[in-house]
Parts: C-alpha cells; structure tokens; sequence
C-alpha cells in the first residue's frame, strides 16, 4: 500500500487549475498545469521572439486560453511552478510581443533551470534574454514603490535586468547561467551589448 502511495505521489505531474473561456477572458473549468522540471520544447526557439510554437504545444495549457494585461499577472501568482509560467508567459508574448513578456519568459525559464537543472531551461533563459536586448531594448517593467502609501510604480529599464540576470543573479536568487560572469560580458560582447558593472547599465556596443 505505502510502495502504491509512492508510486502515485511520484506519477503526479500536473495540478488541476482554473482555465480561461478563449473568447470572454473568464475563468472556466480547470487546467493541467505542471509541476515537475523536465522542460521538452516543442520548437527550438519557443518562448523566443517572433517564434509562435509555443501555441502549437500540446504541452502548453495557456494555449488556447485568453490571456491579457489584467489577468496574466493573477494568473502569474496562481502558477504552481516555473514551467507553468514559462507557458503563461511564452503564450502572452506570442499575442502580445511586447518586451515586458520576454523578459518574464526569460525569468521564468531562469527560475525553472534554478528549481530543477533543467539543461533546455538554461539555455532557452540565455536565448530569451538576448530577444528582450535585440527586439525590446528601450522596454520596461513596473515596480511598485512598497514604501509608498499610496501605490506608486516606476519604471525599470529591462536592458539592465537582463543584464544583471546575466552577470550575477544571486540577489535574485536565481543560479548563475554560466561558470564565470565574465562568461556572460563575452556573451554580450558578441551580441552587441556593454554591461557597465559600476552603473548596472547597459549600451549597444559600437
């Protein structure tokens, strides 16, 4: 009975979530969303600007859902892993190509490799950081000033998130993506980027 329980505990791979109607947004039913850290990619650049397989992948529960601006965020925080938000956000920036997605994806297959090791997640995270430097490079995020009583966001520059998630992800607690940061300032040399370490900014190389 108990080797039965084992068994079925670790067969468990999806968790049951609710699901989105693809024509009004509203949340209906329920979907299977993964939790374990094998990440089989169903084309070679999925998650990676202008690439749409992601939608094709029998994998991805977002596929067919209606994700926008008001609920990708509460759908962000519900994800029970970071492969489902690697989903999530590979399905919004393939309708919605905006910097702000890529960037999320690149993160989310950053903490999946952290979670789990996943080779294809690390660098599929390489790949989709350097789409939010080529295609988004004046893009930003929002972050909310916590300090502020009413709510105030700024914007932040993603070019130097990107960059920093290169270099020395630590204070994000992710794993770092390559053996030696100098590894990832060869890298962006040759994608055509500086990363001044003493302003935490980033150029295009000359």
């Amino acid at each position: 009975m108990k080797i039965k329980s084992i068994l079925i505990i670790l067969g468990l791979a999806l968790i049951l979530f609710a699901g989105c109607d693809r024509r009004t947004g509203d949340l209906v039913g329920v979907l299977d969303l993964p939790t374990d850290y094998v990440l089989d990619l169903y084309g070679a650049n999925e998650g990676i600007h202008p690439d749409q397989s992601v939608l094709d992948d029998p994998a991805n529960a977002f596929a067919d859902a209606n994700l926008n601006m008001e609920n990708v965020w509460d759908l962000n925080d519900a994800c029970p892993s970071p492969k489902a938000k690697f989903y999530l956000w590979a399905s919004i920036l393939a309708n919605i190509p905006i910097g702000e997605y890529q960037y999320f994806t690149a993160k989310s297959l950053h903490e999946l490799y952290t979670a789990g090791g996943s080779a294809n997640a690390k660098e599929q995270a390489k790949k989709a950081y350097r789409a939010t430097l080529d295609h988004f490079f004046d893009s930003v995020t929002w972050w909310k000033a916590d300090w502020m009583q009413d709510e105030t966001y700024y914007a932040v520059l993603l070019r130097n998130l990107v960059a920093k998630s290169l270099y020395d992800p630590s204070e994000m607690n992710l794993l770092p993506l390559y053996a030696d940061p100098v590894q990832a300032l060869a890298d962006l040399s040759e994608w055509g980027y500086v990363y001044d370490l003493e302003t935490g900014t980033v150029s295009r190389r000359d």
